[in-house]
């Protein structure tokens, strides 16, 4: 398949946000953010709402919406900073740092995988109240609830990390209900080890999901992988992963994403990254790409191997 791709290392998005000063160290803030494809215009895409996103009798909480990846307002101080509305779940997000290692973005890789597992759904929710702490020292900590109010599927979860020098280690735990009643829980460590111009990348996951929810895969993965600053402009990574699934013979899939990042200033940037994939009875696709899953376009292809190769340009504004 050739085409002209999008979202391949991070996503395209555009939005507005503000804050306003209320005086005391205290600060009011919106931020409203939608996707964007800019190939052609268009702002498709299903909402993540948790155990809820793939359940019978949820379709309205993952039709396309506009301002899907962000919606909320938010107050923030001393004390740390709390957001109402649409927003990234609390245990997915700070994990971006660690568990990915390609520096033109988490989408090929970290959003493969994950996706495969189910955890994709977990990436925002709706109907969130979200804390995220003030830096205590070395550590911080972040949790959010979405109470679902009879209408999607409840989330509870977290993350807490320890940043100190070049060590950074960031463990999330959620767990998602849907509305009939069954759960599915997950948790994923990761770390990094700054070692100056080469910084090191690991991380694992476990999905419980002995209730079945749909849209989960019990699951494991691990990850391995670093990036070099060959020189101020260029970046280059390489990351390997492994998706073990525990239904029927339990096989594992693997996929190695390498990547170079060329910065032209710093706003703007040119990537390549490559994808392979050995895939077993679940499948990952070598390259993220919005369309890409399903019909025609389809290059998550199990019990098969696949190479992906996407170049392109990563503007920030």
């Amino acid at each position: 398949m050739t085409k002209l791709n999008s979202d391949t290392g991070s996503s395209s998005r555009w939005g507005v946000r503000g804050t306003e000063d209320l005086g005391g160290g205290l600060l009011a803030f919106f931020n409203l953010e939608s996707p964007i494809d800019p190939k052609n215009g268009t702002a498709a895409g299903g909402a993540s709402s948790g155990a809820c996103n793939a359940a019978a009798g949820c379709a309205a909480a993952t039709g396309a919406a506009f301002w899907r990846r962000n919606s909320y307002v938010g107050l923030k101080g001393s004390y740390g900073e709390v957001t109402l509305g649409r927003n990234y779940t609390a245990a997915v997000i700070k994990q971006a740092p660690t568990l990915s290692a390609t520096p033109s973005g988490i989408n090929t890789g970290m959003g493969l995988t994950l996706l495969s597992q189910g955890i994709s759904n977990d990436f925002w929710n709706s109907n969130q109240i979200r804390y995220d702490s003030p830096r205590l020292g070395p550590v911080d900590f972040a949790v959010h609830v979405a109470a679902g109010e009879g209408v999607t599927g409840k989330s509870y979860g977290g993350n807490a990390r320890f940043l100190q020098g070049p060590v950074a280690v960031s463990l999330s735990a959620q767990k998602d209900e849907n509305l009939a009643g069954k759960s599915v829980t997950w948790t994923i460590l990761s770390g990094t080890y700054d070692f100056g111009s080469f910084k090191l990348h690991a991380g694992a996951d476990k999905v419980d999901n002995s209730d079945g929810v749909v849209g989960f895969v019990n699951s494991n993965l691990w990850t391995v992988g670093g990036s070099y600053k060959a020189t101020d402009l260029l970046t280059l990574a390489v990351q390997y992963w492994t998706v073990n699934e525990k239904v029927g013979k339990a096989t594992s899939s693997k996929l190695l994403v390498l990547n170079a990042d060329y910065l032209l200033s710093k706003r703007s940037a040119l990537y390549v990254m490559f994808g392979h994939v050995d895939n077993k009875d679940l499948g990952l696709a070598p390259l993220w790409g919005n369309q890409n899953f399903s019909g025609a376009g389809n290059v998550i292809v199990a019990n098969a191997k696949s190479n992906g190769l996407a170049m392109g340009m990563r503007h920030s504004f």
